[in-house]
């Protein structure tokens, strides 16, 4: 017990000394030190810290960030230096490479290529859908999924210390500039790619509205005494189902594919990007990859060989993905 009590009193200290929303830590495959900072996209607080981070960090050999080759140029494009693009959807990205550009620091683009992950996500969708029609073997797979990508995404019990927790994000400043990544994070991706995520939006416009109407229309049977009508019951049948459905193949795809799988990318570019600087990193993250890449970092069997980053600084080898 006293143990466990002096365990938890280290782990509080490790907390209390280190910055909201960052983690430093040994990366024992580069033998470097690495601060991942936990960003909550296009927070005002966030971009500052990020900023911050990369103006104060001592021995930086290089920046890390959550794109890729394919997302960064077009950030480039529709946001260039100078434009009202970039004043009107700063970011925590754009803020962390102008701040290393300014100290001459590469930068890598440590993220999958979303070419990568689009047939990725399809792939796992599709997969989800078979495997919910296989009540054995399919429910298993799903769970051992689920079970393990939330462990890997929320359990930070083997960490030591070197995660973010739920307190790092209630600081007031933080919650305030939560509305302003809620309007601004529609508003990116909608600039980027109008095409997709106006469709996306659409649709989500439209299957909302259904949805709505489908159980107005089930309401009314009920109160007309028609709840055991064919009408009815398809109508509840297929309410039920997607409340069940949705979250399953949705957590899914967010834990593994969008989370675990994306972690190991990330974490592979951060130990590829020291070892080419020789010199610390700093690694602007999405608050939920930090504690998957920490972990990582910190297990020498962590991830084997695979692509990694892509350079964007000219100076700097490559490191495009075959």
């Amino acid at each position: 017990m006293a143990r466990a009590c002096t365990a938890l009193l280290l782990l509080s200290a490790a907390s209390a000394l280190r910055q909201p929303q960052t983690v430093t830590l040994r990366d024992v495959h580069s033998k470097r030190d690495v601060t991942l900072v936990g960003a909550m996209h296009y927070n005002p607080v966030s971009i500052a810290l990020a900023e911050r981070c990369v103006e104060e960090q001592e021995g930086l050999g290089a920046v890390v960030v959550e794109s890729c080759e394919s997302r960064w140029r077009r950030t480039q494009e529709v946001s260039p230096p100078g434009s009202i693009g970039r004043v009107l959807l700063p970011s925590e990205m754009l803020a962390a490479a102008e701040a290393a550009e300014e100290r001459g620091v590469p930068i890598s683009l440590g993220d999958t290529d979303v070419g990568e992950l689009g047939p990725r996500l399809k792939e796992l969708l599709i997969a989800s859908l078979m495997d919910l029609l296989s009540p054995g073997e399919g429910w298993r797979r799903i769970g051992d999924d689920l079970r393990r990508g939330a462990k890997l995404a929320f359990d930070t019990s083997d960490l030591d210390g070197d995660a973010l927790e739920f307190s790092d994000f209630l600081k007031p400043d933080l919650l305030l500039g939560f509305v302003t990544s809620l309007l601004a994070y529609p508003a990116a991706a909608l600039v980027k790619a109008p095409i997709p995520v106006g469709g996306l939006l659409l649709g989500s416009a439209f299957g909302a509205h259904y949805l709505e109407q489908a159980a107005r229309e089930a309401d009314a049977l009920a109160a007309a005494g028609g709840d055991s009508s064919a009408s009815y019951l398809l109508l509840s049948g297929v309410l039920i189902v997607l409340d069940i459905l949705f979250p399953i193949v949705f957590g899914r795809l967010l834990l593994v594919a969008m989370l675990e799988e994306r972690n190991v990318r990330l974490a592979r570019s951060i130990t590829e990007a020291a070892d080419r600087s020789r010199g610390n990193v700093v690694a602007i993250l999405g608050a939920l990859h930090v504690n998957g890449v920490a972990r990582l970092l910190k297990d020498p069997s962590g991830y084997g060989e695979g692509k990694a980053g892509t350079w964007w600084t000219d100076d700097m080898i490559e490191a495009k993905p075959e």
